[in-house]
C-alpha cells in the first residue's frame, strides 16, 4: 500500500482528514514518485495557508503567461493601443510599427486599399523588435503556429491556414511566400518546412472543404509587408511629413483576454517585449533587455525573492524559465492590490472557458494552466468554500506518468484546497 493510502487510512480510522491533510495526500501519489513538486497556497494578505517545497525552482510552461501579462499591464497601462503609421511617398511605402500582436490581414488589405498601393511598391518597414524565433526555443516546434516567430510588424500573429478546398489545397488568407507541392502517395501525409517555405503534401486529399492545419510564417513581417508592394530589407528613415494612414490597434486589455483564456504564445511574447519597450528602446537585443526589465519588475516593484524567477520568454515555451510557485503567488497577492486588479482577473481562463474548457467544472477557479512534455502546472485564484480568496500555484516537472494523469492531480488538489480556511 502506497504511503498517501497508508496515510489517509490512518487518519480515516481515528479521525476525519483536514484540508491540509487531504492535499499532502495527493502530492504523495505514487504516480509522481521522483518528479519535482513545487505547491504554494496563500492568503491575499500574503499569510501561508500550505506550501510544499515553495522555493523549488521549476519550468513553468504557460503559467509564465500569467507574468508577461502583469508586467505589460503595469508597464503600458490597460488602455495602451500600439498605433502603426504608414506613408506613401512617390514609389515607396514607409511603415513605422511598435509593435502590435493583434494586427490582422483584413486591416492591412484595408490600409493598402486606403495608401492605393501597388504591386510595383517599394515597402520598407521600421520596427521597435523582430526578434524572429527566441534563442532558447526548440527546432522541432518551429513549424507550428504556436511558436510563431516575433516580430513588431506582423499579421495573424505570425500564422497562415493551410486548406483543403474541395480536394484542392491552399493558403489561406494569402499564400504571402509559401508554396505547396504535391506528390501522389498511397496515404495522405503533410509537412510544413518553414525555413524552405513549402509545404509538402503526399497523397490525393478528398472532395470536400476543411482547414487541415495552422503554421507559422518564419519571417512575418515580410508577409506584412508583401500586401503593399515589395518588401525591402534597408531600415528607413522615416519622412518628417505626418503619416499618411494610422492605425491604431486594440488596447491592451483585450491582448490580455486574447492571451491567457487560449494561451496563446505570440501574443504573450508581444507583450514582454512591449512591456521592456515602454521604458527602455530594445535595440538590437530585444530580449536581452526585456529580460532585465521583467527581472527588475519582479523583484523591485512586485517584491518576490531574487532567484524565485529566471525569465527567458514572455510565453513559457522556454525551458530556461524557472519559477518558484511561491514566487508566483507573490505576484497573484500583488496584482490583487493594483487598480487593475479585477481586468486582470477578468482576462484568465476560468472552468467551462479557453484551456480550462474541459476541466474543474463549477469550482471557482480563475487562473492559468500550463503544458510542455514532463510539465504541468495551475495558478490563479480560488474562492474557497467559505467565500475567501486565496492565490494558488501549484507545478510538476520531470513526472513519468501522462500528462492527463498529472493534471488530474493538480485539478483535485484545486478541488480539495477549497476546504481551506482563510
Amino acid at each position: 500500500m502506497s504511503p498517501a493510502l497508508t496515510s489517509l487510512l490512518y487518519l480515516a480510522t481515528h479521525q476525519a482528514p483536514t484540508a491540509t491533510d487531504q492535499l499532502e495526500a495527493l502530492l504523495n501519489d505514487p504516480k509522481l514518485k521522483g518528479a519535482l513538486v513545487s505547491a504554494s497556497i496563500t492568503s491575499l494578505d500574503g499569510t501561508t495557508l500550505y506550501e510544499k517545497n515553495p522555493g523549488q525552482r521549476v519550468m513553468p510552461a504557460s503559467n509564465q503567461k500569467l507574468i508577461s501579462s502583469a508586467f505589460a499591464l503595469h508597464q503600458l497601462g490597460p488602455d495602451y493601443r500600439p498605433r502603426t503609421r504608414f506613408w506613401r511617398v512617390d514609389d515607396k511605402v514607409i511603415i513605422d510599427s511598435p509593435g502590435d500582436p493583434l494586427m490582422n490581414y483584413r486591416t492591412l488589405i484595408e490600409a493598402s486599399r486606403l495608401l492605393r498601393t501597388n504591386r510595383s511598391l517599394r515597402v520598407f518597414v521600421r520596427q521597435s523588435y523582430n526578434p524572429g524565433v527566441p534563442d532558447t526555443w526548440e527546432f522541432d516546434d518551429l513549424p507550428n503556429k504556436y511558436a510563431s516567430p516575433i516580430s513588431a510588424f506582423t499579421v495573424d500573429r505570425a500564422s497562415v491556414e493551410l486548406w483543403n478546398v474541395n480536394g484542392t489545397p491552399a493558403i489561406r488568407p494569402t499564400k504571402y511566400y509559401l508554396r505547396i507541392e504535391q506528390q501522389e502517395g498511397p496515404k495522405l501525409t503533410t509537412r510544413y518546412a518553414p525555413f524552405e517555405r513549402t509545404i509538402y503534401i503526399n497523397g490525393k486529399l478528398e472532395k470536400k472543404t476543411e482547414r487541415l492545419d495552422t503554421l507559422s510564417l518564419i519571417a512575418p513581417s515580410e508577409a506584412a509587408m508583401m500586401l503593399f508592394g515589395r518588401p525591402q530589407r534597408a531600415i528607413p528613415e522615416l519622412p518628417e511629413a505626418p503619416p499618411t494612414l494610422a492605425v491604431d490597434g486594440r488596447p491592451l486589455a483585450d491582448m490580455l483576454k486574447e492571451c491567457l483564456p487560449p494561451s496563446d504564445n505570440n501574443i504573450a511574447e508581444h507583450l514582454l517585449l512591449l512591456g521592456a519597450q515602454a521604458k527602455t528602446p530594445l535595440g538590437d537585443s530585444p530580449y536581452s533587455v526585456a529580460r532585465k526589465s521583467a527581472q527588475t519588475f519582479l523583484e523591485e516593484t512586485v517584491g518576490v525573492a531574487k532567484g524565485d524567477f529566471r525569465i527567458y520568454d514572455g510565453s513559457g515555451m522556454s525551458r530556461h524559465n524557472l519559477v518558484t510557485t511561491r514566487g508566483i503567488t507573490k505576484l497573484l497577492t500583488w496584482a490583487e492590490t493594483q487598480p487593475t486588479s479585477r481586468l486582470y482577473r477578468n482576462a484568465m481562463a476560468t472552468p467551462g472557458r479557453g484551456t480550462l474548457a474541459t476541466r474543474l467544472d463549477g469550482v471557482p477557479f480563475q487562473g492559468k494552466t500550463g503544458s510542455l512534455d514532463m510539465v504541468v502546472g495551475l495558478s490563479g485564484y480560488l474562492r474557497c468554500e467559505n467565500g475567501r480568496q486565496v492565490a494558488i500555484s501549484i507545478i510538476l516537472n520531470q513526472f513519468l506518468c501522462s500528462a492527463t494523469e498529472a493534471r488530474n492531480i493538480l485539478d483535485d488538489f484545486t478541488r480539495s484546497a477549497r476546504r481551506l480556511q482563510p
